[in-house]
C-alpha cells in the first residue's frame, strides 16, 4: 500500500535528520492529476449511474462482498470536484440517465450527447459501480506480545469519463484502495458503506484534478553565518533572501562539505519555488562538491531521487494548470 512506502520515505528522511546540521521542513505541493482532460474541458456533470443498493444495516457487519453506495460517492465527488476550482462548473444529476439502460454499463454515444446537451457541460462523469470487499485481518506491531484484530477493506470504483461525439469513453478509473479499521462490537455494514463511498470520492477528486499534500523535505542548518541567517530567513518564509546567501556562499567557496550544504539548500529554495531544472542542477552540483560516504553525499542521493520524480510530475502539471496559465498558488 502507498502509505508504508510514504512511511519508508518518511523514515530515511529522519535516519537523515539525525545526522548533525540537517533540520527538517514541511510545506504544501501540489501534484498533477492522474489523467490529463484538454483544456477545452471546462463544465463538467457527475452523474449517478451505479446500481441501486438496499440500505445499510445497522446491526450487521458482513465479511465478504458488498456494493457501495453511487449516491454517496457521487455526491462526494461532485463537491469534492467543485471545492478544487478546477473546472469553471460541476453539476450533479442523480435521475438523468433513462431507465432503459442496465445500471453501470457503458453509454451510448447519444445517450452521452443528450446527457451533455441537456446538463450543459463539456464531459460526463459516471460513476458506474463500487465494489467492496471485507475481512478480518491481524496486525502485528513491534513491542505488542499479540497482534490486535483489524477490519480490513478493499474499494474498487469504476468510474468513467465521456466527451460528447466520442464513441468510447476518453478515461475509464477503476483502481483498487484499502481502508484498516479497528474490529469492534459497533462496526457495522452502514458505516462500513458509507465511510467507503465517501473516501472514494475524495480519493477520486485527487486522480482526476491537480491536488495539494504536505511533504517533508530537509535542509542543513548551522557551521556557518549565512547558513544560519538563511535558515532564518526560510523559516520566515523568505526563499529569495535564504537563496541570495546560499548561493553567495556557495560561489564563495572553492570546495568542500559546506559548499555542497549550500548548493543542496539552494535544490530545496528551487524546488519550493517551482523551479524545477534549476533544483535538480543544483542538487547535482551537491553531490559532485560532497566527499564519499559522507552525510551531505547520503542526503544529496536521497534528495536527487525525489527531485527526479518532482520533475517529471512537474511536465504533468505545466499541461494540467495550462488553462491557468501555470500558476500553481
Amino acid at each position: 500500500m502507498k502509505k508504508y512506502i510514504v512511511a519508508g520515505i518518511l523514515f530515511a528522511a529522519t535516519m537523515l535528520v539525525s545526522c548533525g546540521g540537517l533540520q527538517s521542513f514541511t510545506f504544501d505541493q501540489l501534484y498533477p492529476a492522474e489523467v490529463t482532460f484538454p483544456e477545452q474541458v471546462r463544465t463538467v456533470a457527475v452523474v449517478n449511474h451505479a446500481p441501486a443498493i438496499p440500505s445499510p444495516k445497522k446491526n450487521l457487519l458482513t465479511l465478504g462482498k458488498l456494493d457501495g453506495d453511487g449516491k454517496v460517492l457521487s455526491e462526494t465527488l461532485a463537491g469534492g470536484l467543485a471545492d478544487s476550482r478546477y473546472f469553471q462548473q460541476v453539476v450533479i444529476s442523480d435521475s438523468a440517465i433513462t431507465q432503459e439502460l442496465t445500471e453501470g454499463e457503458i453509454l451510448p454515444q447519444p445517450v452521452v450527447d443528450s446527457l451533455a446537451q441537456v446538463l450543459g457541460v463539456d464531459m460526463i462523469l459516471s460513476v458506474d459501480r463500487i465494489q467492496l470487499l471485507t475481512g478480518k485481518k491481524e496486525i502485528y506491531y513491534p513491542g505488542l506480545m499479540v497482534p490486535f484484530a483489524a477490519f480490513d477493506l478493499k474499494m474498487r470504483p469504476v468510474l468513467r469519463a465521456y466527451i460528447p461525439s466520442r464513441v468510447m469513453p476518453v478515461v475509464t478509473i477503476s483502481k483498487v484502495d484499502s481502508l484498516l479499521w479497528d474490529l469492534n462490537p459497533t462496526l457495522s455494514d452502514h458505516d462500513v458503506v458509507n465511510e467507503a463511498s465517501q473516501h472514494t470520492g475524495f480519493t477520486l477528486v485527487n486522480q482526476l484534478v491537480p491536488h495539494w499534500k504536505s511533504v517533508d523535505r530537509i535542509y542543513f542548518d548551522g557551521g556557518n553565518p549565512d547558513m544560519r541567517d538563511a535558515a532564518v530567513s526560510l523559516r520566515e518564509g523568505d526563499w529569495q533572501e535564504a537563496g541570495r546567501l546560499w548561493k553567495n556562499l556557495y560561489d564563495s567557496l572553492k570546495k568542500g562539505k559546506l559548499k555542497s550544504r549550500a548548493a543542496f539548500n539552494m535544490a530545496l529554495a528551487c524546488e519550493v519555488q517551482g523551479m524545477m531544472s534549476e533544483a535538480v542542477d543544483w542538487i547535482e552540483k551537491s553531490k559532485s562538491c560532497a566527499a564519499k560516504g559522507s552525510e551531505e553525499e547520503r542526503a544529496a542521493l536521497f534528495y536527487s531521487t525525489i527531485l527526479q520524480e518532482r520533475a517529471k510530475d512537474f511536465q504533468l502539471l505545466n499541461l494540467q494548470m495550462a488553462r491557468f496559465g501555470n500558476k500553481f498558488n
